[in-house]
């Protein structure tokens, strides 16, 4: 049984058409399946539960986005059940990283008998994700882009991607930088002047912002960038652009470390944003676990980031 989980809304609805063409092949290679619609991780995880206490599940299918993976990767991951994805969202980091296929014709050949990699995940404070947990100005840049009264419209004339750079100017104008104790593995860091750090276990989020550029997704740790002491004008005129390009930036102010686990402790309440899920806290402990999931290769090639 593949329990099937579609995001209605994402893409600009495309989610549920790519659906009815999965569905189509499901049923001519009479491959059994119960799907849910629905935007909702709670709703996600009851309808996965019931599912698994009736029924085997083959594998569990999203349809959506990275916010619609990140509900349900730690339900797949807990129960050791396979996950596969089929893109249908504005950002698309995870199957980007992944190298999945976009075409569900593709998809589904690839379903019917399927391979699997291990790939890890994060863990922030006990709650999976499978792309970046990102705390401080790019969590908020990530939080007033997805509710941005302009995001409709720039989907519908395919300039979604044009959001994050506009969310980014609004955001950092106004963000104020905060005091942080990291500690990173065995490393202790203080900052009094922070103004975003980024645990990647994928190199991008955001639909393709690569603020850890040298993230890989099966290597045993996350990759971290952390701006601090920039002042605001060289943050915004500078770094930040330089961010957006995706290349790593030789900068005092831009500091990389790679690590399995590491705690973060602010002088105030931040954000953190996790595959799409807002998380306010003054600490957080973040770490890598390595091989956590099943993933279903269904790339068109073998490539794996």
């Amino acid at each position: 049984m593949y329990a099937i989980i579609v995001n209605p809304y994402s893409g600009r609805k495309k989610a549920t058409q790519l659906f009815q063409q999965v569905e189509q092949l499901l049923n001519l290679h009479n491959m059994p399946y119960k799907v849910l619609l629905s935007d909702s991780k709670d709703a996600s995880n009851n309808f996965l539960k019931k599912l698994l206490e009736s029924s085997s599940l083959t594998a569990v299918v999203v349809i959506g986005g990275d916010g619609t993976t990140g509900s349900v990767v730690q339900f797949a991951s807990k129960n050791d059940i396979p996950l596969a994805i089929l893109p249908a969202g504005s950002g698309n980091d995870a199957a980007r990283a992944f190298g999945l296929s976009l075409n569900p014709l593709v998809f589904v050949e690839k379903l019917k008998d399927f391979s699997v990699r291990q790939v890890d995940l994060l863990n922030v404070d006990g709650k999976f994700g499978i792309t970046i947990a990102a705390a401080g100005v790019d969590a908020e840049i990530g939080e007033k882009a997805n509710h941005s009264i302009f995001k409709v419209l720039l989907n519908k004339l395919g300039l979604g991607g044009v959001i994050y750079p506009i969310a980014a100017i609004q955001t950092l104008v106004r963000f104020s930088p905060f005091e942080v104790d990291l500690s990173i593995d065995n490393e202790q860091v203080f900052w009094p002047r922070t103004w975003l750090i980024a645990a990647g276990n994928t190199p991008s989020y955001g639909g393709g912002l690569r603020v850890c550029p040298e993230a890989l997704t099966n290597d045993g740790v996350m990759h971290i960038t952390v701006a601090h002491s920039a002042s605001r004008p060289i943050l915004l005129l500078n770094l930040f652009p330089k961010l957006l390009q995706g290349n790593p930036i030789q900068s005092p102010s831009i500091t990389y470390f790679t690590a399995t686990a590491m705690t973060l402790q602010a002088n105030r309440n931040i954000l953190l944003i996790l595959d799409g899920e807002p998380i306010h806290s003054t600490s957080f402990t973040i770490c890598i676990q390595a091989k956590a999931l099943r993933l279903v290769d269904t790339s068109e090639q073998l490539i794996f980031s």
